[in-house]
């Protein structure tokens, strides 16, 4: 009896040894073991972090309107990724400045190459109508993510963006925000 049984654990396993052998030679790459340089297709891009990016604004009046390019620059040594879209904030103390952005599109994450950019605008204007006064107001624009946040640096001499708003809080003053894109925007 302990024959059989031996002959039998011996049978399974050599029907084990050739259906392995079998499969593996059907089913796997045969030079997979010889290729040293196989790697992944896709790696893994780690979100940029506030430390690798830099923005600055470059503000321009033109016929009582202040249009800013707001431009994000990868400042790393590698890619990293960041969330195109609405992803600019703003930052003010007014209560009679409202934000409107001027596209309200889908985030889309996109890979930014070190040294490379991308572009958002502003708009508001340079002397608001206004029935009361005109009281100069900073503003500071972000770009704000689950991964990272950034102030968007003016290049003006003072260091701050200032915004012209009407001094009575029932009288508003617009600003227009576009999101985030690849390439600069033009209006």
């Amino acid at each position: 009896m302990k024959k059989i049984i031996l002959t039998i654990i011996l049978i399974a396993i050599m029907g084990f040894t050739v259906a392995n052998y079998y499969l593996i030679s059907h089913f796997s790459n045969p030079h997979a073991a010889l290729s040293p340089s196989a790697t992944p297709t896709s790696p893994q891009t780690a979100f940029c972090q506030s430390n690798q990016l830099s923005g600055k604004i470059d503000a321009q009046g033109a016929a009582g309107n202040i249009y800013a390019t707001l431009t994000l620059t990868n400042t790393g040594k590698t890619s990293c990724e960041i969330v195109l879209g609405n992803t600019i904030t703003v930052l003010f103390n007014a209560r009679n400045i409202i934000t409107h952005y001027e596209q309200n599109i889908q985030e889309e994450n996109f890979i930014l190459a070190p040294g490379a950019k991308v572009y958002s605008q502003v708009h508001y204007p340079n002397g608001p109508q206004c029935q009361s006064t005109i009281i100069q107001q900073p503003i500071a624009f972000f770009y704000k993510t689950d991964q990272a946040s950034l102030a968007f640096k003016p290049t003006e001499p003072t260091g701050k963006l200032i915004v012209q708003a009407c001094s009575s809080q029932s009288e508003k003053t617009m600003i227009d925000i576009w999101p985030i894109s690849k390439t600069p925007i033009t209006q």
